[in-house]
């Protein structure tokens, strides 16, 4: 006992010896002159939950069936991407001329709303200002915010948020290009499975089989860094094709708004489309304009002048990058004048006050509102004021007092 209480530094003994008496209580430590013991069975169970022994399972349970040559990491890579993506460029929706994007399950499309990464507007779902600033992130903090959306969506549809958690866990801790047999788990852990393939996040060679295979996404989430690309040529998360123009930047902006993007990558594209009007394209050139409605239109959705100012710093191509500022001055300041356009006005509740038939009363009131700081608007040769929501309460309470000692009062609205 006296060797455990060395662990801690004097000053927390006294909470080692607390924690060790708890343990005491539930019967999971013993002493016996003077040593410390684990209950002998909490030992074993313990060791086979950190280590995958017995029952646990807790790294999954390798198939022993014949391995399939053709799934390779590399091609476990191009499919997670190919899904992730086309998650993506649903977000950032098509453009006119674009072939119509293949559609998401339900349970993607109700994460993503629900999410607040999309919402509900007259011509479906379109994306927010959180969805924009999704897209900004790396796809491992993307994984991340999915799974997290997913776990709140498995609470809301009564599955039991152990099993979930179980084999969340358990995914990241899997081995890329292998084969894990879906024999241990439950029947919400199988429905949790084929819902996750959606994202990309496994792979199954047949839907309704006994084997699927994580992808990069998933077994890559707990490293300490960015996912890196994997030896087979695939494509780590921290690579898809957003990463990867933070590292080679690709748009060009000079100083009267035109755009230069050096890319084909159609969600590079339809990115730029939510706030550039596209002039012309090439086979790996976009030509465009950044314009008052095309601001004014990503505005709508949400997006900010700030975060498309972040996107076009962080995307831009390496001769800009050497500049200070790396964008010019005369574009940004006039991203956030045409925001300002948008937002000179902003609408407030209130109450107006009218009809007072006494002066006195009237300016007994709003001398009363001055001293509180409530008032918005005056106007004392017609007896009008409108008060802000907060201070409504009191000059009611005033209003009730005058009430009492005179049938002559005001109206508010």
């Amino acid at each position: 006992l006296q060797d455990v209480l060395q662990w801690a530094r004097p000053e927390h003994q006294r909470l080692v010896r607390s924690k060790i008496h708890q343990l005491r209580k539930l019967q999971l430590l013993t002493e016996e002159k003077g040593s410390v013991l684990l209950n002998t069975i909490f030992q074993e169970q313990l060791r086979n939950a950190l280590t995958g022994g017995g029952d646990f399972s807790s790294f999954g349970v390798p198939d022993s069936g014949a391995r399939d040559a053709h799934i390779t990491a590399a091609r476990l890579s191009r499919y997670a991407g190919e899904r992730w993506e086309a998650m993506l460029r649903f977000m950032v929706g098509r453009s006119a001329n674009e072939a119509a994007l293949p559609a998401l399950s339900d349970t993607v499309q109700r994460i993503l709303q629900s999410s607040g990464l999309m919402d509900r507007g007259p011509d479906g779902l379109r994306i927010t200002n959180s969805g924009f600033q999704f897209l900004l992130q790396d796809s491992a903090a993307q994984v991340w915010t999915v799974l997290l959306q997913y776990l709140r969506l498995a609470e809301e549809k009564n599955m039991d948020v152990v099993e979930v958690l179980n084999l969340l866990f358990q995914l990241v801790s899997l081995q890329l290009g292998r084969a894990y047999t879906t024999a241990q788990l439950t029947a919400n852990q199988q429905r949790m499975l084929s819902e996750l393939r959606e994202f990309g996040l496994v792979y199954q060679d047949d839907p309704s089989g006994q084997r699927f295979y994580p992808t990069h996404l998933v077994t890559t989430l707990a490293s300490s860094g960015h996912a890196r690309s994997s030896d087979n040529g695939g494509t780590g998360p921290g690579q898809s094709e957003l990463t990867k123009s933070s590292e080679h930047g690709y748009i060009i902006l000079e100083t009267n708004c035109r755009i230069y993007a050096y890319t084909s990558s159609p969600l590079q594209i339809a990115i730029l489309g939510l706030f550039v009007r596209l002039v012309s394209r090439f086979s790996n050139l976009v030509t465009g304009a950044i314009t008052r409605d095309s601001v004014r239109q990503a505005l709508t959705h949400g997006i900010t002048a700030d975060q498309i100012i972040i996107f076009l710093t962080v995307n831009a191509h390496p001769q800009m990058q050497n500049r200070t500022p790396v964008l010019p001055v005369t574009v940004t300041d006039q991203i956030r004048l045409w925001e300002q356009e948008r937002n000179r006005l902003h609408p407030t509740g209130a109450y107006f006050y009218k009809d007072f038939e006494q002066r006195q009363g009237f300016e007994r009131v709003f001398r009363y509102a001055q001293d509180i700081g409530v008032i918005l608007w005056a106007n004392t040769e017609k007896r009008q004021m409108v008060v802000t929501r907060q201070g409504h309460a009191k000059i009611a309470e005033l209003v009730k007092g005058q009430r009492a000692s005179s049938a002559q009062t005001p109206s508010a609205s």
